[in-house]
């Protein structure tokens, strides 16, 4: 959680923390409140969220740890917590053995178009 916590804030300061130091090396400003003055908070802001959402809708679309399967939620049994899991589908077994009924057809066409030749 405090790395999510801390993800948040860094994508939000970003800009804030970028316009400063610009500010702080290229104009090095004498009067300290004036500095603080004329940095657009609410821009800035708005920017950090932008960015913020921006990597929510990235990791949503091209999240690859998410597995097909069957979501099982945490459960409490006997006084404990169980953790949830994602239970992946079963194959076929016929996909799964060397001589399935899918290699048998495969093997009876074949055999059908060397008899033709």
């Amino acid at each position: 959680m405090t790395r999510v916590i801390a993800i948040n804030l860094l994508l939000i300061f970003l800009p804030l923390i970028i316009y400063g130091a610009y500010i702080i090396i290229h104009k090095k400003p004498e009067d300290k409140e004036a500095f603080w003055q004329q940095i657009p908070l609410k821009t800035l802001f708005a920017i950090g969220f932008l960015f913020m959402f921006i990597f929510y809708v990235t990791q949503i679309t091209f999240n690859s740890g998410v597995k097909d399967g069957i979501y099982h939620p945490p459960v409490v049994k006997d006084g404990k917590v169980i953790p949830g899991y994602i239970e992946p589908f079963k194959k076929d077994k016929s996909d799964e053995k060397p001589g399935s009924a899918k290699e048998n057809n495969k093997k009876e066409k074949k055999d059908l178009s060397e008899k033709e030749i």
